[in-house]
């Protein structure tokens, strides 16, 4: 029976593998299923319908481990067929991949997904996404556990696995079927089995042979070069970074429906992002034939079992240094994951809107004490990030921490520690302050607020200073600055330690022309351009103690506040002698062409955001023969641990 059921694998891979050389059938296929196999499993569930619709091509089967546990690590393993078929979870490699997980510990999820004769792509990759979250919202019904989901397949399953393994967070991939959507659709670790990655290679150095493919009926047109983008939207491997989860693939040397070179290639660009990853080539294996080894199979059980090691979640985590005085949650470990825990009996579903991949968010669960608990997914970016609670559709703040103003509203906030904290930590060295100023500003005919840092001994002596106009972002104030961003702690210890001359830093609100909350509106920078240069800055001038000069004042600003601050000085250059754009855009040689060149420029951005351009902008810049100076951040997006890493490395390069 064992020799009989290897062939009969072997057939339907073959015919697969014919099906990818012709084309697909009017209609397409309903799939194939597999004889009845011995499988070791304590319990199945059949045709689970994961996106509520009640169609074949969203069923899934459910295998548990014979080994009786509270929950499973989970492996999702998708069949091949050309992207042809709609129902073939039934031969999924139950006999081989699928029985060898069982045995491993791990519950197995075969699902079903559409065709590429029911719809389109990207319908079969939010399919299997849907499948994640399906996942993760029921796992107290199925023993599943979510500290740990894979995805696996062979063929075109391969592909899949691929794809959701390196797409995590890219929104036009994500889709919205079925009811679970506010869960997260990222994975920790994926296997590839003889799958296609990059449709423009599929030939490997020769030319793409055209016409009725497989790739083709995917995306629903034939091939032309002006089509190439839609090919590569589809390919795994356009979307590969370095916070993509390990991945393993297994490939045979004489595949010759994919070619080996599309495991090799895969291979190659994981390693080059730095994503951990092994590559298993079989020498006389075929496309499903000869690939299922011993040996390929614990490569896939071990690799597993250490992603599943290395993602594990340690328990030690500690209350945020942001959370109200006596509240422990939220909390966060040392790996940067985020833990929250908010008592609503009477809720019937609250999410964080901190969290990883897909549509973010972290879902909490209730227990029966009437607490919502939930860890988001994976760790978060060091820094300060912004959240609030979704409670019955309801937009609430969390309890258990500070409000900051952010988002044009006071939200909560949470401090993920990062490694280089040390300098906006807070320390026994001499401190400045920070007050409160109320000036009259005609040109709005209202008072304005705003906040300025003078350093220590300010208040004891005559010297003068020069001074820093510092900007928040878009729906931030006054208050973004020496709160979220920590200024007033960076410069203490940044004159403590002998980096900078002591200067003023002003804080103001930038949003002048009294837009409506939650949109820019009508925002003119020119309105904050009177504000600032014909009334806050003399109303400073007169009442502390100022270099009141152009070379001795610099405006920077992040975001919205770099936005203005590229627009103020290039129109008013003779007031401001140092610039700063921090995830504000960027000058080029052609904007100072007519204009009094500044001292220096400062550019900055987040190694997530887009530090090619500053790179590039500041290249112009000395080219040209500006002084310009460039700042990526490593690790960070769009927030405030990229800026007070700016601001650190900008202070000693101004007043020079």
């Amino acid at each position: 029976m064992k020799q009989l059921f290897k062939t009969v694998v072997v057939s339907v891979s073959l015919l697969f593998a014919a099906s990818a050389a012709n084309a697909q059938p009017a209609g397409g296929f309903g799939g194939w299923q597999m004889p009845q196999i011995k499988m070791d499993y304590s319990e199945k569930f059949t045709d689970v319908n994961y996106a509520g619709d009640n169609e074949v091509y969203h069923n899934l089967d459910i295998y548990l481990p014979k080994e009786k546990k509270d929950a499973y690590p989970v492996v999702i393993h998708i069949y091949g067929s050309a992207w042809f078929s709609n129902n073939s979870k039934g031969m999924a490699d139950l006999g081989t991949i699928v029985n060898t997980l069982l045995n491993a510990g791990y519950a197995v999820v075969t699902p079903n997904h559409r065709s590429s004769a029911d719809a389109k792509f990207p319908a079969q990759i939010y399919d299997i996404k849907a499948v994640v979250r399906f996942v993760r919202a029921n796992a107290a019904k199925y023993g599943f556990d979510t500290s740990f989901i894979a995805t696996s397949g062979f063929s075109s399953g391969g592909h899949l696995s691929s794809l959701t393994a390196t797409s995590a967070g890219v929104r036009q991939l994500e889709g919205n079927v079925g009811e679970y959507t506010a869960f997260s659709s990222q994975v920790n670790a994926a296997c590839d089995w003889s799958g296609p990655i990059d449709m423009l290679k599929m030939n490997c150095d020769e030319p793409r042979k055209w016409g009725n493919t497989p790739e083709e009926a995917l995306i629903g047109h034939a091939y032309a070069p002006e089509y190439d983008k839609d090919f590569r939207a589809i390919s795994p491997v356009t979307y590969i970074d370095p916070s993509d989860p390990p991945l393993i693939i297994f490939h045979g040397q004489k595949d010759n429906v994919v070619p080996v070179c599309q495991g090799m290639e895969l291979y190659e660009e994981l390693d080059k992002a730095g994503v951990k990853t092994e590559l298993h080539i079989e020498p006389e294996g075929g496309h499903g034939v000869n690939m299922y080894s011993e040996a390929n199979l614990k490569a896939m059980v071990d690799f597993l079992d250490k992603a599943r090691e290395a993602c594990a979640v340690k328990e030690d985590f500690v209350p945020s240094s942001f959370n109200q005085p006596g509240q422990d949650y939220p909390m966060v470990n040392s790996q940067g994951y985020a833990r929250f825990r908010i008592q609503i009996p009477e809720a019937k579903s609250v999410t964080v809107t901190l969290g990883l991949g897909g549509r973010g968010g972290t879902p909490l669960v209730k227990g029966e004490d009437g607490y919502w608990t939930g860890t988001t997914e994976g760790p978060m970016d060091e820094g300060f990030h912004y959240y609030h609670l979704i409670v019955d559709g309801g937009v609430l703040n969390d309890p258990g921490t500070g409000n900051f103003f952010g988002s044009c509203r006071w939200e909560s906030g949470i401090e993920i520690p990062a490694h280089d904290q040390d300098f906006y930590a807070l320390k026994n060295v001499p401190h400045g302050n920070i007050q409160q100023i109320l000036f009259w500003s005609e040109s709005t005919n209202q008072c304005r607020v705003a906040n300025v840092y003078t350093p220590a001994g300010y208040e004891k002596g005559k010297k003068k200073y020069p001074v820093l106009y510092l900007q928040h972002g878009w729906g931030e104030n006054e208050t973004s600055w020496p709160v979220q961003g920590k200024t007033g702690l960076i410069m203490d210890n940044m004159i403590a330690d002998g980096l900078i001359e002591p200067f003023i830093v002003v804080m103001t609100y930038g949003m002048t022309n009294d837009v409506k909350i939650g949109g820019l509106g009508g925002f003119d920078a020119k309105d904050f351009e009177k504000v600032l240069v014909d009334e806050l800055i003399p109303y400073v001038d007169s009442h502390f103690r100022t270099k009141a000069e152009r070379k001795s004042r610099a405006m920077a600003g992040l975001s919205m506040g770099g936005f203005e601050t590229r627009l103020i000085t290039l129109r008013r250059p003779e007031v401001f002698g140092y610039w700063g754009l921090l995830s504000g855009g960027t000058y080029s040689p052609a904007d100072l062409e007519k204009i009094e060149a500044p001292e220096a420029i400062f550019l900055s951005a987040g190694s997530k955001e887009n530090p090619a351009a500053i790179e590039s902008a500041v290249n112009s810049l000395k080219e040209a023969g500006f002084n310009a100076t460039g700042h990526v951040s490593e690790g960070t997006a769009h927030e405030f641990l990229t800026w007070r890493r700016a601001l650190y490395t900008m202070a000693p390069l101004l007043f020079k």
